[in-house]
């Protein structure tokens, strides 16, 4: 099946290479720079590349992967689905939640097929313990914590388009990596946080370009930083479960450190992505581990995209996160996000 890829960064690359793995076709590039974008589509042996995404919609190319920064998205989606294309969005679909609610309902008035990429939950293991847990194996979740470690804005650090707030939006590391735990939580229970209290940490407020890179110390241009580097955060969930979560985007010596646990009336369910093969489960005092296919996160994404296509042709397929799914995470970093400004609960 032949696709549009919008945006030609990191982020794409991965997404033409599962593409290419299930053996559906690139037809159009679309991306901001014309010699980046010539250079992506001659790297990948694509024919045709445009900076003007109305350009590539007169195709007859099914669906658009949407793989922008994040302000760029609503925009992008929205010509997408008016051109009758199926839609594969990266997260977060919105930072505003009236642009995800608003794209959330003309996908589904459309009849187009959605879909935006949370893939954590496509580990074998995860696809494992939402099964196990939402049949009721451990019983009513009680308590659902966890992390999401990473180093990758602990100065110096590459530069990018996640400093520029035309870009980026408002938020970070709540969108950036809060999404995919948020995610988890309610693929692997069914289960929505309906409130949050927050705490956000700005710990880099002013950083200095130079050479490609921002540090923090006086190196060069100063740069405003307006965007939190790490969350604490406690949730109360719609069955009466809390929960607690910390992200971090400067935490030296954790390159993509994702842990979730649920303790249950029954029994308790326990996963990291550093181990990502492995499932813990416990009904006693201690825990047993479960093995499974060992993938990179790659492939988790290959994993996505199957039961997505397989649903735009018509064919059997698992659930996967659709635009709904999309609006709830954008209703959620939003009350993170506004809880951590004003010090008080904030409801989902």
């Amino acid at each position: 099946m032949d696709s549009i890829l919008v945006g030609c960064g990191q982020i794409a690359e991965i997404h033409i290479q599962a593409m290419k793995h299930l053996g559906h076709s690139v037809r159009w590039v679309v991306g901001r720079n014309p010699e980046k974008t010539e250079a992506f589509a001659k790297k990948h042996g694509i024919d045709h590349f445009t900076t003007d995404l109305e350009q590539a919609l007169k195709s007859d190319a099914a669906v658009a992967h949407i793989c922008t920064p994040p302000t760029q998205h609503y925009q992008a989606v929205l010509k997408c689905l008016e051109a009758g294309k199926h839609v594969i969005c990266e997260k977060p679909l919105s930072l505003s939640v009236q642009e995800a609610e608003e794209l959330a309902l003309i996908a589904q008035r459309s009849r187009l097929i959605n879909a935006v990429c949370c893939n954590v939950r496509f580990y074998p293991a995860n696809r494992k313990a939402a099964e196990e847990i939402r049949s009721g194996k451990i019983g009513r979740p009680l308590m659902i914590f966890g992390s999401y470690l990473q180093e990758f804005h602990a100065p110096p650090h590459e530069d990018g388009w996640r400093f520029d707030p035309a870009l980026s939006g408002n938020q970070r590391a709540i969108s950036e990596i809060g999404t995919h735990w948020i995610d988890l939580a309610y693929a692997w229970t069914g289960l929505k946080a309906v409130e949050v209290m927050a705490s956000l940490g700005n710990w880099y407020p002013v950083r200095y370009r130079k050479n490609g890179k921002l540090y923090a110390e006086p190196a060069g241009e100063p740069v405003a930083v307006h965007t939190e580097d790490a969350a604490a955060v406690v949730l109360r969930f719609e069955n009466g479960a809390i929960g607690t979560l910390t992200l971090s985007e400067v935490s030296r010596g954790h390159f993509n450190d994702l842990s979730m646990e649920i303790s249950g009336t029954d029994g308790s369910f326990r996963w990291e992505e550093l181990f990502s093969e492995e499932l813990q489960y416990s009904s006693d005092g201690s825990m047993r581990k479960e093995n499974f296919a060992c993938i990179d996160r790659s492939e988790t994404f290959e994993n996505l995209f199957r039961e997505v296509y397989a649903a735009i042709d018509g064919n059997l397929h698992q659930d996967y996160p659709t635009f709904q799914d999309g609006l709830y995470l954008a209703k959620a970093c939003e009350a993170i996000r506004k809880s951590g400004e004003t010090g008080e609960w904030a409801r989902i």
